[in-house]
């Protein structure tokens, strides 16, 4: 068991360095995460408009040529009305000519929303452009920024994560466990010594005298009744 506490402890500082050096970081990695999510997002919306703005351009293309055939079929009627023989054939032919100018007059004014459309979404297109550009280079500095920042301490992190692995051959995954819940719940600090030779490391509630005989026998683990760390006891700090 002394042996188990020791790595327990030896684990706990090894983590903490970890976490220093993940540290040193500072918050880059999620600056980079939410700037790539942005970026993300620029480009869905970008390539919405983009595609409002071809739907727009087609029903236009389209919009154009129905009104041609419709102004081909009004010149066709009126030129008919030289040659009815009756009032008629007249009346009908005039209503011919008024239903295809009313199907002209709503072809046109859709034809007027459209290029309205088109001109509002290319200045929309513009600005999108230019927001996807600036956080695709935004992106890439920040990158690189924590590229560099990876590369300053890969080498200390790695022999870490090396002696971390060493540390965890051979030990019990209840006990593992049970460290890894208390260090997320206790911000990163599940194993504290006993300093001052009467105090919990984490919390520095002062134990009873027989409490710190049993953790200085190193014969079982024991929790601080306030914090709930595990508490070892370290000659260098006792």
């Amino acid at each position: 068991m002394k042996e188990v506490l020791l790595k327990l402890l030896e684990l706990q500082k090894i983590d903490l360095q970890l976490q220093g050096l993940e540290n040193l970081k500072g918050d880059l990695p999620q600056q980079v995460r939410k700037l790539d999510q942005d970026r993300e997002e620029a480009e869905k919306s970008l390539k919405d408009l983009e595609d409002k703005y071809k739907d727009a351009q087609k029903e236009r293309t389209v919009t154009e040529v129905d009104i041609r055939e419709l102004e081909e079929k009004k010149k066709k009627f009126q030129n008919q009305l030289y040659e009815v023989k009756n009032n008629r054939e007249y009346d009908a032919v005039t209503r011919e000519i008024e239903s295809v100018t009313a199907g002209i007059t709503q072809k046109e004014g859709r034809l007027l929303e459209l290029m309205g459309m088109e001109e509002d979404l290319q200045k929309q297109l513009e600005r999108a452009r230019e927001e996807e550009i600036r956080l695709r280079e935004q992106l890439g500095l920040k990158q690189a920024e924590l590229e560099k920042k990876i590369a300053e301490t890969e080498n200390d992190e790695t022999r870490l994560k090396n002696e971390r692995a060493g540390i965890l051959k051979g030990m019990e995954p209840k006990l593992l466990s049970n460290y890894n819940r208390i260090r997320k719940a206790k911000s990163g600090l599940a194993v504290v010594p006993i300093v001052r030779n009467c105090c919990c490391g984490g919390c520095y509630k002062t134990l009873p005298p027989q409490r710190v005989l049993e953790i200085r026998e190193k014969n079982q683990v024991f929790l601080c009744e306030v914090c709930g760390r595990m508490l070892v006891w370290d000659d260098a700090h006792s």
